[in-house]
């Protein structure tokens, strides 16, 4: 079955002939040898409606999804990578951000300084980091740009990444594009990223579909990983 199967009730019929012609959405990447969870930006600031960056229409259905993609993860020792906004204390560090909202981000119009409160740059209890998860901590939109990410997924021999977070449009999506011009494999899950705008995100999700990344429902990733990781596999100890 065609990955545009999936995407009829969304796309004309002249669409779906013109993505099918141009050979999208013909193949999968699957899920290869060496798999990791890379959570991309759901720390508080993004997931809770207080703050103006909150990126979903649902923060209870997306910290759920998220919360449940992770305890899957957990179950089955496999590494989970969480991302979030590094220092950003100097215009130098903002950079071109300063232009757009950076500004009203650190200072939240006068009010104490988001930057300065601990809450916004942690994460819910339901899937917060653990001692041996990795942070990566990122300045702009993508895991991988300025960042040590890739070097620390070759050394745990990492070929596929399962994604998550916010918001589809920007970060998530940013971090896909990267991750496939590194040639990993990249599984999206759907319900476990969430954007502001409802129209943006399943717009998103299909074009990642089509181009950088399988985008599969949560139950699907999570019962292919339980068949592929599961009982006896030793994924720890570095078993085929």
């Amino acid at each position: 079955m065609s990955k545009l199967d999936k995407w009829k009730e969304w796309l004309s019929e002249a669409e779906l002939a013109d993505y099918s012609r141009a050979g999208h959405g013909n193949a999968k990447f699957g899920i290869g040898q060496r798999v990791a969870l890379l959570n991309v930006d759901s720390h508080n600031m993004f997931v809770d409606p207080k703050y103006p960056f909150c990126g979903t229409q649902d923060p209870d259905a997306t910290i759920a999804a998220i919360a449940e993609l992770t305890d899957a993860f957990r179950q089955l020792n496999l590494p989970i990578y969480y991302v979030r906004r590094d220092d950003r204390d100097h215009p130098v560090k903002r950079g071109m951000r300063d232009v757009r909202y950076e500004t009203l981000r650190n200072e939240q119009n006068a009010d104490p300084s988001i930057a300065k409160d601990v809450y916004a740059d942690e994460w819910p209890a339901s899937y917060a980091p653990r001692p041996e998860d990795v942070i990566v901590y990122k300045n702009k939109s993508s895991a991988f740009f300025g960042t040590p990410l890739e070097a620390w997924l070759r050394y745990e021999a990492i070929d596929t990444l399962v994604i998550c977070g916010l918001v589809t449009s920007g970060c998530v999506r940013a971090t896909v594009t990267d991750a496939f011009a590194h040639n990993f494999r990249n599984i999206v899950v759907a319900e476990a990223c969430a954007d502001r705008s409802p129209t943006q995100h399943k717009a998103n999700l299909f074009d990642m579909d089509m181009k950088f990344a399988d985008v599969e429902s949560l139950d699907s990733v999570a019962s292919e990983l339980k068949s592929r990781f599961g009982q006896s596999h030793r994924y720890a100890q570095g078993a085929e």
